[in-house]
Formats: C-alpha cells, structure tokens, sequence
C-alpha cells in the first residue's frame, strides 16, 4: 500500500497537529534539514516517535539533507505582492525583507558562476516565482517579481548558466555533519539529495557506518532529481536503500518537454530493483489555496497508487499550508480506493 509522507514544518510542528496528521493516516513523516538545524530535527523526532507510540501507530522518520544548493537566506515569508523591486546579495548575508528595495540573500552560489545579465530570469523554488534582472552589480543584482507569491523559507534559486548538477553530487560538510549526528538516533532513513551516481550513496553510507555507536545505521534514501541522475537511476537504486524521485529539482534541470521521460526512468528503475519508491513535490499544492484539487493533480496522485509507487510526499501541502490535514485525508482516501492490496511493513528496516 502506497504510504503517506509528510513534511513537518512550520504549519504542523505542534504536538496537536502532529497528532491529527498520525491519526488522518500518515506513515512516515520527513524533516528537511535545509531549513532547521539537525539536533533540533532529532529532538523534534523524538516528540513524534513518543506521540506515535501513544497512538499505537508505527511511524518511520526520514532526514532530508539538503546537499549543495544555492539558497536564499530568509527566515521567514516573504509575499511578493505589492514587491516592485528587490535585490539579490550574493555573499550568503542575512534577507532584510523590509523597506522600500527588500534584500534577499543568496548563499551557496558557485563563485565560478557567471554573473546574472539583465533580462534573465531567476527562478525561485521549484519554479513557483521568478523574477527579471534589471541591474547587475559586483556582489548583487537588482530585479522585478513576474509573479505574486509567497517565497517560503530558505527556498532554492536558480540562475541562468549556473553550475547546477555540473557540481551538485557531493556531501557537503554540513551533510557529514548531519550524519554524524543522527547514527544511532531516532531517524529510520536519511535522504541524501542530488545523488547521480552509486558513488554518492557508498560515501553516505559509509559516513553513517563509523559513526553508529550501537545498532544498524539508518537507511540511505537517493534522492534524485537531476538529469544526470535519472540517466544512472538503475545504478543508484542498485546502491540505496530506497529512492526519491525529487520532481522539483528535476523539472528545473530537465526543462518541460523531458520531465516526463527522466521521471519514468526513475520510476522504472526503482521497480526494477525493488527498491521502494516516493514521490514528492508539489502533488496536491492546489488545496493550499482552492477547495477541490487541480483535476491533474488528482488523476496523477491516483495513477501512482494505482501504480503501487511506495510513497508519496507532501511538502507545502503539510508544512506551510492552512490546513495540514485537507491533503492527507485525501491521499488516505485515494489510496483507500486505488493501492493494490499489500502488507504493510516498514520500508527502512535498519541494517548493518
């Protein structure tokens, strides 16, 4: 049966609604750490694992560890509407949202990078917003929002030319870090992002195996969502415990008219391995902000339970939405009609 996984984040990080989301029928439940410092994410686990128990209910906890990735800085959200200009700070500085020009700064952008060129498009997230460059300086850029939306918090951005997947297979030092921190902790699998080969994987593992004082280390989840990573899915899910098919990422490095074709192989070659498979982003984001889902929402979220695909991830929908529970109570229900009929058992289980 297709299991429903959560993001935590700043809409359910209650005890109340991390309680409804369990009982509304969640199954395992994902923590990012691009936006929250690892120790507080295991302190936070360890509340759900305990709220889990009390429930009677088996939960597994995943890790996101967000590799090298050109951020913005922010905190807090940020609505472009009524924005007429902002400016870009390369040099990873705090965002200063207020004021007549709002700063938003930018960290981990490639030096080796080229400068952005006025009239490019930026694009922030996983696509929802964009701006236009109308002024470039040494360290910044000024440009102009093409869209009205609400940036969340420490949200991707890309630009034109940049490096991208030429550099992002690497586990950074905050990786390692966060690897070292939850072996022998209370996370069943640790998802390392923009893996692109077997390679990536080994290293994770192998990082989590020194560690581990007592017991198994956690499951090495391959989250891919590059073009270079989808051409080597079937060596990557040969390597991982499990995949993640990471579809905002993708969209941006693939363009439109590939999307589709690198998602099939990533699914194709998980199912081929056996490994088990989620998919996340931006599936039912329509309910955020519309009483009934976007019909292809609907039928593409149907057609993975109906498929049997391991998982599905909700992002927005449970971390920053108004209401948490609208998309969980509808995948429990879709996955009442349309999963294959299977046993549930745990998709992690630890391992030496």
């Amino acid at each position: 049966m297709t299991r429903i996984v959560a993001t935590v984040g700043p809409a359910c990080s209650a005890k109340e609604t991390l309680t409804e989301l369990l009982t509304a029928g969640v199954d395992l439940f994902r923590f990012t750490a691009s936006k929250t410092p690892v120790a507080e994410l295991v302190s936070l686990a360890d509340t759900v694992r305990v709220l889990a128990a009390d429930l009677g209910r088996d939960v597994e906890l995943l890790l996101d560890l967000p590799g090298a990735k050109t951020r913005l800085t922010n905190d807090t959200y940020l609505d472009l509407a009524g924005v007429t200009e902002l400016e870009l700070r390369f040099d990873g500085g705090p965002t200063r949202p207020a004021g007549p020009l709002p700063v938003l700064g930018v960290d981990g952008r490639d030096p080796r990078d080229p400068l952005p060129e006025v009239g490019d498009v930026v694009v922030l997230g996983d696509g929802e917003d964009a701006l236009r460059v109308v002024a470039v300086a040494a360290g910044s850029c000024t440009a102009v929002p093409l869209t009205s939306g609400v940036l969340g918090i420490r949200r991707g951005v890309r630009f034109p030319g940049a490096r991208g997947a030429a550099r992002a297979e690497t586990l950074t030092g905050y990786d390692e870090a966060g690897l070292r921190a939850v072996a022998g902790g209370p996370f069943d699998a640790v998802v390392i992002s923009f893996a692109e080969s077997a390679g990536l994987v080994e290293r994770a593992r192998a990082v989590l195996r020194d560690s581990a004082a007592d017991g198994p280390p956690p499951a090495v989840v391959a989250k891919i969502e590059t073009a270079a990573g989808a051409s080597a899915a079937a060596e990557i899910a040969g390597a991982a415990d499990g995949i993640l098919l990471g579809r905002g990422d993708l969209l941006l490095d693939t363009g439109p008219i590939e999307f589709f074709a690198a998602c099939r192989r990533v699914l194709d070659a998980a199912h081929a391995a056996g490994r088990p498979v989620l998919v996340g982003t931006q599936l039912l984001t329509s309910l955020a902000t519309g009483w009934l889902p976007h019909r292809s929402e609907l039928a593409y979220a149907s057609a993975l339970i109906e498929e049997g695909v391991a998982g599905l991830m909700l992002a927005e929908e449970t971390a920053g939405a108004a209401d948490p529970l609208r998309a969980v109570v509808l995948l429990d229900q879709l996955r009442g009609v349309y999963a294959p009929a299977s046993a549930r058992a745990a998709l992690f289980p630890r391992r030496r």
